[in-house]
């Protein structure tokens, strides 16, 4: 397969999309959110994750104060809140009092998750690297909920529901869902699924 030259500072997008999550952070009982798509799976034992910050964000100096942040995941019913929430900078607007979100105390951190999220991870920092303009902060997952009824058993997306978490192409643009496939037994062909995961 040919291929062109991509830039180098947008070579980023050519692993977009992951899931859209809004970063709960806290420092002197003052709540923050921001939104992120720079987040991953690390490690199943001890249960880690991690979110990839820029230095400069009022969320960085807040996970650092406290060592602790959760990440949340919202459903596309608050699409235009979570874009909202990744344009503005919290040192200027409080996020939760100007979207009208509902900020939850972690119940094993200091940090806030959001109520009307599908899904939330309240995270110890366990390791900080040094990611250029970004920090990667690892975090062991301290606790976790998930809203009933949107996931599948092994907490997989329900495919029978309508409001589904989204994903980040760039600039404005997101992405819903589509259709779910399923590899064959034999691994030689790909099986749509009964439903599409959006209409």
């Amino acid at each position: 397969m040919e291929k062109i030259e991509v830039p180098l500072h947008e070579a980023y997008r050519l692993l977009t999309p992951g899931w859209v999550v809004l970063v709960g952070s806290q420092k002197d009982q003052k709540y923050n959110i921001m939104t992120a798509s720079w987040q991953m799976p690390v490690s199943i034992k001890p249960p880690l994750v991690s979110v990839s910050i820029q230095k400069r964000h009022l969320t960085t100096e807040y996970i650092q104060a406290t060592g602790a942040f959760t990440v949340n995941v919202p459903g596309y019913d608050i699409l235009a809140i979570a874009h909202y929430c990744g344009s503005i900078s919290g040192r200027d607007t409080d996020k939760f009092e100007a979207t009208g979100l509902t900020p939850v105390p972690g119940k094993k951190v200091p940090a806030p998750l959001v109520a009307e999220c599908l899904a939330g991870i309240e995270c110890r920092v366990w390791q900080t690297y040094d990611g250029g303009d970004h920090f990667i902060f690892v975090g062991e997952v301290m606790a976790a909920a998930a809203a009933p009824g949107h996931f599948e058993k092994h907490w997989r997306l329900d495919r029978g529901k309508e409001n589904y978490p989204f994903s980040h192409i760039g600039g404005s643009v997101y992405i819903i869902p589509g259709v779910m496939i399923s590899i064959s037994k034999q691994g030689k062909e790909l099986v749509p699924l009964e439903k599409p995961l959006a209409k």
